[in-house]
Order: structure tokens, then C-alpha cells, then sequence
């Protein structure tokens, strides 16, 4: 081990959490062989990797931004966290423990702050695509999105819209942020200039697994989509269930895996949906472990993927791009780059187009498996040598140790 001592403090780790927490347990992997790494997490039980010490604390265990940042502020006044602070080199601050920032500098040390969302600069921490056409209204965007999900939610939105303010302030003084793509580089550079010079852009690592081994690759005969988004608004639910009547009156025959959290509005509408089109399967599998979610990935022959906000490289469609499925994915955020010159570039579409989705999905449905087979393998290559594993592990080790 190196003698350069990386302290990491997240509320969250894997595998609590989704890609965020992913990419940080992956970032904890690739520094623990160059470093000495400790991580504090509100994570009582973490995925834990040999070589690091991790320590649970129970201030960091609040999911509320708020009340987080108010232990936050509690934490940094005790002497066990002081003592972690002063016996480190670099901070590490993979999600929103933004409070400690500014503390960690008093000490001298230096902060690198990682980035998977727009938290800086918006409430939800989305920016909906495209960017440039909602560039000037976020903040109303916001409020909508979060009064979307329910009117008992409106209030704490227009009570605590200004928080990305507080955020941002914590940020600036950060010594590096690191970036997932260059999209949200250039989105966070535009709307907080003053972090221009200290961003790094690194892009997501793909997991080791999946990449050490070629994938085994069962499709079912009937073409089967995965859709992993939950009904969210921002992931594109709406979109895919417009999508699937379209199918449905074409009479086209597909299956539709769906995962992740459903509401009872949304599971009636799935219903209603495959009763009302008996090509149609659909089966909806919730919330389900992440090795189960790697199954799902040897059967299905395509990701649909509509999200309508910036994402800033999402691990759903790394993950399904090097497990060998086919993302048929909305054109936002870092998917963009990630898929650009690729295979896949044809089954991109534009976000809220649900017509383009739709012509997409029948697209692939005509493949035969064969088509299937080859062009997975064919994008697997090409994602993996735009993901090149040992290329990001030199780019994470270069910003920790400048």
C-alpha cells in the first residue's frame, strides 16, 4: 500500500443504493490498491473490500438531505471524526456529504467531490433534457417534479428550493470534482463557472465481473425488454407505457420485464396494459438483488432505457452494454457519448418521443437471435474499449494523488 491516507465519508454504500453507490464501491476497489482507505458510511452493513477499514456511524445513516446535513454539522464537531479528519491526506466525498468540506479544509487536507447527479445546482439533482431548453428554469422544474409525486410534497419543495445554493457553496471548495461524462462536465462548468478549473472528467468503471468474463448470453425467443426505472417520471415510465399501446395495437408479441419500485397507480396501468393487448407479456419483478438483476440480463434482448433527464452516465446502460443486451435509449446526458459510434446508435432515440421508441422496439423484435447474439457481442467490444477498465483506474489515481 501507498502511504497516501484516503479518508471517504458517504451516507450511503453499496449495496444500499443504486449506480451511485455502485461507482463508489468500484472508485473504493481501485484506490484500496495504491492507498491506505478508510470509509465512514450510515451504511450499517457495506459490501466491504478487503484492505479497508470501515467504520459505521449512525449520524450518517439520515436519508433526508436536510437532516443529513444537519448531523453533518453535529459530526464535525466530535473529536472520533476530528481525529479521522486530521489522519488523512485527501477527503473523499462520493455523494452529498457536502457539510464536511469546507471543515476538511480548515485541517488543511484536500477534498475531492464526485458527482453522479446535478445536486450543486438542482433540488431533485435533474436537469431534464435538453438541457439547453431548460437551462433557465430548474428551479421550476423542480417544483414540479416533486409536486408531481403528490400535494404533500409541494410544501417542503417551496420551503427548501434554495438548498443546491447551500450545496454549491460547500462545493467551491473542493480542490477537484470529478465528473462522469463530458455532458455533465460541460452542464456544471456552464452553471457554476467557478469549478471550470477543478473539474476531472472520469468516467464510469464497468464492473470487474462483467468485464472479466464474456457474457453467457440465453435470450428468450420471444423478444424480451428489460426496463429497470421504477414508474419515475424522470425515468421515462410515461414514455414506455405510451410505447407499449402503440405495440399493443400493432399486435407486435413481446415481453416486458419491469423492476424496481412501482407505485398502485403504476402496477395498473402494467395491468391494464396486458389485458388489454394479449401479445403483450408483461411481468413485473419489483425490487429485486443485484446478482438477480444479472440473470435478467442473459435472457433479455434489449434495455429500454427513456429517461427524459441529463443523465450523467448511467450504470444501467453500462451495465447491460458490457453484459452483452442492446440499450434502446433515450438521447440525454452521458448515453449520448457512451453509445455515440457504437452498434447501439441506431436504437437511440429522442427523449419524450414515445412514436421513436416505439419504432425502436419493433425494430429490434424483428431480430433473429442470431442478430441478437452478434450485435451483443459487437457492442460489448466497442463500449469496453470507450470503458477501457485500466485507462480509468490511471485517470482515478492521477486526480487522488496530484
Amino acid at each position: 500500500m501507498g502511504s497516501l491516507k484516503i479518508l471517504i465519508v458517504s451516507e450511503r454504500y453499496w449495496p444500499d443504493g443504486s449506480g451511485g453507490e455502485l461507482a463508489t464501491h468500484l472508485v473504493v476497489n481501485v484506490l484500496s490498491r495504491k492507498f491506505d482507505v478508510t470509509v465512514i458510511t450510515g451504511t450499517r452493513n457495506p459490501s466491504k473490500l478487503p484492505r479497508i477499514e470501515y467504520i459505521y456511524e449512525p449520524l450518517l445513516s439520515r436519508e433526508k438531505k436536510l437532516l443529513l446535513w444537519y448531523n453533518l454539522l453535529k459530526l464535525v464537531r466530535t473529536e472520533r471524526f476530528k481525529k479521522l479528519v486530521s489522519e488523512a491526506d485527501v477527503i473523499y466525498v462520493p455523494r452529498i456529504s457536502y457539510p464536511i468540506i469546507p471543515f476538511a479544509k480548515e485541517f488543511g487536507k484536500k477534498v475531492v467531490v464526485h458527482l453522479h447527479s446535478y445536486a450543486p445546482i438542482s433540488y431533485t439533482a435533474a436537469i431534464l433534457a435538453p438541457y439547453e431548453k431548460h437551462k433557465g428554469r430548474i428551479t421550476r422544474d423542480d417544483i414540479l417534479l416533486v409536486c408531481m409525486k403528490g400535494a404533500k410534497y409541494c410544501p417542503r419543495i417551496l420551503l427548501l428550493w434554495w438548498l443546491p445554493k447551500l450545496a454549491r457553496k460547500w462545493i467551491l471548495h473542493a480542490d477537484k470534482v470529478i465528473c462522469v461524462s463530458k455532458r455533465q462536465a460541460r452542464i456544471i462548468a456552464d452553471l457554476v463557472p467557478e469549478l471550470r478549473d477543478k473539474i476531472e472528467v472520469v468516467h464510469n468503471m464497468p464492473p470487474p465481473d462483467l468485464v472479466s468474463s464474456e457474457p453467457e448470453k440465453k435470450p428468450d425467443n420471444t423478444p424480451t425488454f428489460l426496463y429497470v426505472g421504477g414508474d419515475s417520471h424522470i425515468k421515462g415510465f410515461n414514455i414506455l407505457l405510451q410505447a407499449l399501446n402503440q405495440l399493443g395495437k400493432r399486435g407486435v408479441r413481446a415481453r416486458f420485464i419491469f423492476t424496481n419500485k412501482y407505485s398502485p397507480q403504476g402496477l395498473k396501468k402494467l395491468r391494464q396494459l396486458s389485458m388489454k393487448y394479449r401479445g403483450l407479456e408483461i411481468e413485473v419483478k419489483g425490487r429485486i438483488e443485484y446478482e438477480k438483476l444479472l440473470e435478467l440480463y442473459r435472457r433479455a434482448w434489449a434495455l429500454v432505457f427513456p429517461s427524459i433527464w441529463e443523465e450523467p452516465l448511467p450504470y444501467a446502460v453500462v451495465e447491460a452494454s458490457v453484459s452483452g443486451i442492446i440499450p434502446v435509449a433515450s438521447r440525454v446526458g452521458g448515453v449520448v457519448e457512451l453509445l455515440d459510434d457504437t452498434i447501439a446508435s441506431k436504437y437511440m432515440f429522442m427523449p419524450d418521443m414515445y412514436m421513436e421508441l416505439t419504432e425502436k422496439l419493433v425494430n429490434v423484435s424483428s431480430l433473429t437471435l442470431d442478430e441478437v447474439e452478434a450485435l451483443s457481442l459487437k457492442l460489448r467490444r466497442e463500449i469496453l474499449v470507450k470503458l477501457n477498465p485500466s485507462k480509468i483506474e490511471e485517470k482515478l489515481i492521477q486526480v487522488f494523488s496530484e
